[in-house]
């Protein structure tokens, strides 16, 4: 008695396995997408500024800014603005336009 050839088997699926075939492409393409989306929320969440993050220290005229997330640092170099009490702040004083008022 010849023996069956188990590749024939596989090769010509049932007609339910076809649909079963395809729900299970469906639910796996909808969970990839799912992980993609998922993976970018979380890397929003880890990359966008934080409660905490920066930590600055002030050095006579210096600041020094500190970012905890990626251990980077910066000197920024303050600058002396001189106002007196009567006097406004120029940007805040001109209307948009160039137009005084009267």
């Amino acid at each position: 008695m010849p023996a069956k050839d188990p590749r024939s088997e596989i090769q010509m699926p049932a007609p339910g396995v076809d649909a079963s075939l395809k729900r299970v492409e469906r639910f796996l393409r909808l969970l990839t997408w799912q992980m993609f989306f998922l993976l970018a929320i979380l890397l929003y969440l880890a990359l966008r500024p934080q409660a905490g993050r920066y930590q600055f220290t002030v050095m006579g005229e210096d600041v020094g800014v500190f970012d905890t997330s990626n251990s980077r640092a910066w000197m920024i170099k303050l600058q002396k603005q001189v106002t007196t009490p009567g006097e406004e702040a120029e940007s805040e004083t001109q209307p948009a336009g160039g137009e005084e008022k009267k």
